[in-house]
């Protein structure tokens, strides 16, 4: 079931997410100035992306030696859900590539898979460390990583932005060697990190749950947990940034249950693991990221990556538009996006949340009957991270573009 988009039959939602609207051709592009098109290439990637990337000690076996080696860092290999949508320019023309690479100016070697799959090849990574922000949901031997990544970056930055798991931090503290922090590239990666997510995870499984337990069991005076405008987490990497969540949130954020990480504990050995790597925590900035799925982790994943643009595109429940992923190949024809906003402001919306670390103290704990991981974050008003959904032009209640 999913919480935070239930509709009745015939009812419309309108996202709070932007359109993307890629409908719109400019056949005159061709024909402008080689700097104009330039600059249009490079306004188009200049876009945020979260990717979501893994740290293990395996590798695939059908692999060759030199590939094995490529996609080692230290004692961990690379893998990246090869389904993420990577940049577009890649794959337009040869104009469009060369200022695709030039930004994404750090490419790491990498195993790419397919959820729901055994399917796995080696291939390229390309990101940009100061939009880009790597997300571990698995990691292990992290500061191998860190050393190795800086040496692939013709500026030697290697990477500004990170988040991990919070379920993976104490193992990765408790699993290094301390004298790995000794490493001159793994101490300035370290202090080139400007922005650090911890992120926290549930699913609609465990939120149903709890919702239904503590509601049911709540006293006569106590408020119900509605949780109802949670942002629902997208596979799709790019994303806005909106310091402060414009929608009617006050009661979410007054009873509001954000997975079951003991959070605090989490963060304290954050803050441990920047003491052992001789770290000053306040330059850069901490935010606990909640993604919330709609999901039951009792049930398989589907896979769904060898279905085409047509097949892979689907009505948001409720919504009157499409998510869309553009098929055609005809250049150079640009297509242009038109960013258009949603009217209404208590609308649904696909991303992310993210608070401050301060917030996640003693005094801001509620005490409820079933569960103690509730939240009165009445004082600490989210950020909400946007994802940017490709969307296919609206329809009317005929049917008709």
């Amino acid at each position: 079931m999913m919480t935070s988009l239930i509709v009745s039959e015939g009812q419309s939602l309108g996202l709070l997410n932007k359109e993307y609207n890629e409908d719109h051709v400019f056949p005159q592009f061709v024909l402008l100035p080689w700097e104009l098109r330039n600059q249009v290439w490079e306004y188009a990637l200049h876009k945020r992306r979260l990717i979501r990337v893994t740290l293990k000690e395996g590798q695939p076996n059908d692999i060759t030696e030199q590939e094995s080696s490529d996609i080692k860092y230290g004692r961990c290999s690379l893998f990246i859900n090869g389904s993420q949508l990577f940049s577009k320019l890649l794959r337009v023309n040869s104009e469009a590539r060369k200022a695709a690479l030039k930004f994404y100016r750090v490419r790491l070697p990498c195993v790419l898979t397919h959820p729901g799959s055994a399917r796995m090849r080696v291939g390229m990574f390309p990101f940009n460390p100061e939009y880009d922000v790597l997300w571990f949901e698995q990691v292990c031997h992290l500061t191998d990583f860190l050393s190795a990544v800086i040496m692939h970056d013709s500026r030697g930055i290697g990477l500004r932005n990170c988040a991990v798991s919070l379920t993976n931090i104490r193992a990765t503290l408790e699993t290094d060697d301390p004298d790995n922090y000794k490493c001159p590239a793994f101490t300035r990666t370290i202090n080139n990190i400007r922005e650090f997510y911890l992120v926290a995870e549930t699913n609609s499984y465990y939120l149903d749950r709890v919702k239904e337990q503590c509601n049911s069991h709540a006293l006569q005076n106590d408020t119900p947990i509605t949780q109802s405008f949670c942002p629902l987490m997208s596979s799709i990497p790019t994303f806005d940034l909106l310091r402060r969540d414009p929608r009617s949130i006050e009661h979410d954020i007054s009873r509001l249950f954000l997975g079951l990480d003991d959070i605090p504990r989490e963060i304290s050995s954050w803050k441990l693991m920047l003491r052992e790597w001789g770290v000053d925590p306040s330059q850069m900035e901490t935010r606990v990221l909640f993604n919330y799925c709609n999901s039951n982790p009792c049930l398989p994943i589907e896979d769904s990556s060898h279905e085409g643009p047509d097949l892979q595109r689907f009505r948001i429940p409720g919504a009157d538009r499409l998510l869309y992923e553009s098929s055609s190949s005809s250049a150079p024809t640009i297509h242009l996006t038109v960013e258009t906003q949603a009217p209404k402001r208590d609308n649904p919306a696909f991303g992310f949340w993210m608070f401050p670390l301060e917030a996640f103290s003693e005094k801001n704990k509620l005490r409820y009957p079933i569960s103690e991981d509730i939240w009165d974050f009445s004082d600490y008003w989210p950020e909400l991270g946007l994802i940017r959904l490709p969307t296919g032009p609206s329809t009317n209640e005929s049917g008709k573009k």
